[in-house]
């Protein structure tokens, strides 16, 4: 039986966290409780999960450090709580932090789910609020407190093949914009096997994952590789007219392009020099720890774009 057997998670509608709460309510009874930490109890993809089983407790809006006393609250009884807040909320993970010692909680998984950030944060500027809560987190002080889990899965592969990442993808009508000369090999993980790989650690014994990082790959492949997987689907159906065009921007526009780029552009533009970089595969991967997820590959998910 698990030895966690509260569990809470934070931002819980995403996909991930979605894929997450629906894995660990699958098997009745092994649980005690699933909870869904949300803004609103009544939205829809809170009343999805909770007809599945999952308990929602509501909590502040914006998780500042003036939530902690409220976050608290709701973290009590809880074992473990996994964070899934998106790239808005990564700054305010402290107060989670925070909360969870205050209600006795064993465990904390930020928000994760990326590239190899003690390797490579230097250059990724997008990452450093992530930076900020690993140092909490492995600080004397809280880790005397708290376990961590941090968990790294690379790229998101519904994520991958979108105009966000350089993909124009209508119908029959492809366009791919490809970052260096594209020879170079990213990780990529769907997200629902990211919810599947995170309950599988809740699953298993607590040392495997205490205090340290998992990480996790759908597939490896190149930009190349994925332009030529896109093109098969698309040219491979008869009788189907298509069209398919590929570009190339090297290392130096991209970071020249940088210099000036604000927001997303900016995430988008980081992203890209990470993959050109060789920085987008992930260093190792403990997927044989966890034989029961079978994730899918590049191949048959852009099947799926395609069907």
């Amino acid at each position: 039986m698990p030895a966690f057997k509260n569990i809470a998670v934070v931002g819980g509608t995403s996909a991930i966290g979605k894929a997450l709460i629906k894995n660990l309510l699958s098997t009745k009874g092994e649980f005690d409780s699933v909870i869904l930490l949300t803004r609103d109890p009544e939205s829809k993809a809170s009343q999805e999960l909770a007809a599945l089983g999952a308990e929602t407790r509501k909590i502040p809006s914006e998780l500042s450090s003036d939530a902690i006393p409220a976050l608290v609250e709701s973290l009590k009884g809880v074992d473990a709580l996994v964070s899934v807040v998106g790239i808005t909320g990564i700054a305010n993970q402290a107060s989670l932090a925070h909360a969870c010692i205050q209600a006795g909680v064993k465990r904390f998984f930020p928000s994760e789910f990326g590239n190899d950030v003690d390797l490579h944060a230097s250059t990724m500027p997008f990452t450093w609020e992530k930076v900020t809560i690993r140092q909490l987190l492995r600080s004397e002080e809280v880790a005397s407190k708290l376990e961590h889990t941090f968990i790294e899965t690379g790229y998101f592969i519904e994520g991958f093949f979108t105009p966000f990442l350089g993909w124009e993808i209508s119908g029959t009508s492809v366009s791919a914009n490809i970052p260096g000369t594209g020879d170079v090999p990213i990780t990529v993980t769907h997200q629902s096997d990211v919810g599947d790989y995170v309950a599988e650690v809740l699953r298993a014994d607590p040392s495997l994952s205490r205090n340290k990082t998992l990480k996790f790959e759908g597939d490896r492949l190149t930009w190349n590789q994925a332009r030529e997987l896109v093109q098969h689907a698309v040219t491979s159906k008869p009788g189907v007219s298509s069209k398919f065009t590929t570009t190339y921007t090297s290392v130096e526009e991209l970071e020249k392009r940088l210099e000036t780029a604000q927001g997303f552009e900016s995430v988008s533009l980081q992203l890209f020099l990470v993959a050109a970089r060789g920085q987008g595969l992930l260093s190792r991967n403990d997927n044989s720890q966890f034989p029961k997820v079978k994730p899918i590959s590049a191949k048959d998910y852009v099947a799926t774009l395609f069907a």
